[in-house]
């Protein structure tokens, strides 16, 4: 969230939260997934790929 919606780097996210950049990559990393697998998510982008 920091570094879409607070345009944070993700050294800036590392050092306020205090935890490792690598935490911060593997940690988006995870979360991208898990919004991308969800349900609903998922027929929207199928819409998408239909009308664009």
């Amino acid at each position: 969230m920091l570094r879409y919606f607070e345009d944070l780097t993700e050294t800036q996210i590392a050092e306020t939260l205090g935890i490792s950049v690598g935490t911060v990559k593997s940690q988006a990393s995870k979360g991208l997934a898990k919004l991308r697998a969800h349900p609903a998510l998922a027929d929207r982008r199928d819409e998408k790929e239909l009308i664009g």
